[in-house]
């Protein structure tokens, strides 16, 4: 600090805060999202994704539970007409969304071309490198990739979708996580020995 200078920060909320979020991680997302827009003071209008509506039901609950205020927190489902008209709302100032590039895209574009335009947020289709060394301890590595990649069958946008070897542990570490994989249990989700479950959908 300075003498005779102050420095000030002020947070102000923006108004509503459209929140359009993914099935594969149904309450953290949600709640990342929605606890900060709250604690500055915005509305929030929820928009979970179709495959997991009774999650975003259960969080709802939680929040209404405890007291907030009605109409502070709103949830809103199904589909992509109901994503579309908050884009287009004019009440709606920003827009926070998790999932594909495709969709994210198509409200970058919805957002710019409102008006005014929304505030966003946008976060989209992660393609995650695993770096191994030669130094690395190869069970270690192994172990790492495995669970990287498979933890929630890999539908997740954090999941390990590529692997960077160095020379020196490629092969070894090659056959090594091949034969791990072979061990893979695949069978219901909820059974605790199940490494491997379902795909979400048939898509």
């Amino acid at each position: 600090m300075r003498p005779g200078v102050d420095v000030e920060v002020t947070r102000e909320p923006v108004g509503v805060v459209g929140l359009i979020t993914p099935w594969n991680f149904p309450i953290a997302i949600p709640a990342w999202k929605i606890a900060p827009a709250l604690a500055y003071g915005n509305c929030v209008v929820l928009k979970p994704a179709d495959l997991v509506p009774a999650t975003a039901h259960t969080l709802a609950d939680i929040i209404v539970g405890a007291g907030i205020p009605p109409g502070v927190f709103n949830l809103v489902s199904r589909g992509s007409t109901v994503g579309q008209a908050l884009l287009e709302h004019k009440d709606a100032a920003a827009i926070s969304f998790t999932g594909s590039v495709t969709t994210g895209r198509h409200i970058a574009e919805a957002c710019i071309a409102s008006d005014p335009m929304k505030k966003m947020q946008l976060e989209m289709g992660g393609k995650n490198p695993m770096i191994v060394l030669d130094d690395a301890d190869l069970k270690a590595a192994v172990d790492c990739a495995i669970n990287g990649a498979f933890f929630s069958t890999g539908q997740r946008c954090t999941a390990s979708s590529r692997l960077i070897v160095t020379h020196g542990i490629h092969d070894r570490f090659v056959d090594a996580v091949a034969e791990r994989m072979k061990t893979l249990k695949i069978d219901h989700a909820l059974k605790p020995d199940a490494q491997i479950g379902p795909v979400v959908d048939q898509t």
